[in-house]
């Protein structure tokens, strides 16, 4: 597997994109703009950022636990990865909540504040408490929902890796395909339960398991472990798969009424993934020479919804003004975070796959 060929990519810039694509949705709809019919809104439906970011995980994560081949270092650059940022965005959101003077209007259950918080630094961040349900749109960060997905991932890649590497080369590829058909089951199973009052606190804590999204992590995993082949065939080719993903879902959401968005068809997503994989091996050093390896991604996904919930507690809302804004200082807070924060913490990172500071950025080999 070419080392060189793969750490010249455009994953940032997909990770940038699907970032955006949450930020912006979440904004229109709390931000209670008339966007039903943008068709801005019906597009990016098909190309939906938490399946994008699930899929470019199973990728990276599964070769960065082959390049590191040590539990304490992959964990280690994991904790990195999450938790500076997570933490330094939990304490500016509570001080952002306080400094609007919210606190000061109703009372405070210290036991209950103290849950919230333990929850909120660890693993737990779907947990809502009724203390914040008075603000904005009731939950301060609702989209780290995604954060203990994403650690339930973390935790099952070092088993994955060890049940794939006793087997050969077609048998993981039989292995993974198995895999992949039972947890796509898994997510239609979860998109059809019954979202009643009775099965509610179930369909929640089943959405927040790794059930629902772990096919479209594996799908990730299948790209990585046949990553030559893969590449040899669709570096360079992200126009004619683009055409033909855009044909393929008009199909299957017009005349067959298959969803985009988060709760995105598996029949959609398995030709979404190999154009995922062509956009960040077409023109691959694309990202770098926009981004200058600046990853702001990560900062934009967790200071969306806080900017959104300040604007609609001082009342901005109602237009695409709003949505301006909104979108303006999460790209600020995301931009502070990755210079103040991110980018120190993950310089400690041992055997970083793509490192902060590499010894030199210029490419060896031109890309397709």
């Amino acid at each position: 597997m070419s080392r060189d060929s793969f750490n010249t990519n455009n994953f940032d810039l997909l990770r940038l994109y699907a970032a955006s694509q949450v930020a912006l949705h979440h904004a229109l709809r709390h931000l209670q703009v008339e966007h039903a019919d943008w068709m801005i809104l019906k597009v990016t439906r098909l190309f939906p950022g938490v399946p994008i970011f699930f899929f470019i995980s199973g990728l990276l994560i599964t070769r960065s636990y082959e390049n590191s081949r040590d539990l304490s270092c992959y964990f280690h650059n994991r904790v990195l990865r999450i938790y500076p940022g997570l933490l330094v965005c939990l304490a500016a959101s509570m001080a952002s909540v306080a400094a609007l003077g919210y606190f000061r209007t109703i009372p405070l259950d210290l036991p209950q504040v103290l849950t919230w918080l333990a929850a909120q630094s660890t693993f737990a961040q779907f947990y809502n408490p009724e203390f914040l349900r008075g603000y904005g749109v009731g939950a301060l960060n609702g989209s780290l929902w995604t954060i203990p997905v994403e650690l339930q991932f973390y935790l099952l890649v070092p088993f994955l890796c060890h049940l794939l590497d006793r087997t050969g080369q077609r048998r993981q590829n039989l292995a993974l395909a198995v895999l992949l058909l039972l947890f796509f089951l898994a997510n239609r199973v979860f998109m059809g339960l019954d979202r009643g009052e009775a099965q509610l606190l179930l369909t929640k804590l089943a959405g927040v398991s790794f059930l629902p999204w772990f096919g479209m992590f594996l799908m990730g995993v299948l790209f990585q472990k046949n990553y030559d082949r893969l590449h040899a065939l669709l570096a360079g080719r992200a126009l004619p798969l683009l055409l033909a993903y855009c044909g393929w879902a008009l199909l299957l959401t017009h005349f067959f009424g298959l969803q985009g968005g988060n709760d995105i068809h598996p029949l959609l997503f398995l030709l979404l993934a190999p154009l995922l994989f062509a956009l960040a091996f077409t023109r691959c050093d694309l990202a770098g020479r926009l981004l200058r390896r600046n990853d702001l991604s990560y900062g934009i996904y967790i200071y969306h919804m806080p900017v959104v919930n300040a604007l609609l507690y001082l009342g901005v809302k109602g237009g695409t003004g709003s949505v301006a804004l909104a979108l303006a200082g999460s790209l600020a807070c995301a931009a502070l975070s990755w210079v103040l924060v991110e980018k120190p913490f993950l310089r400690r990172k041992k055997k970083a796959l793509n490192p902060i500071d590499p010894p030199q950025l210029t490419r060896t080999k031109p890309c397709p």
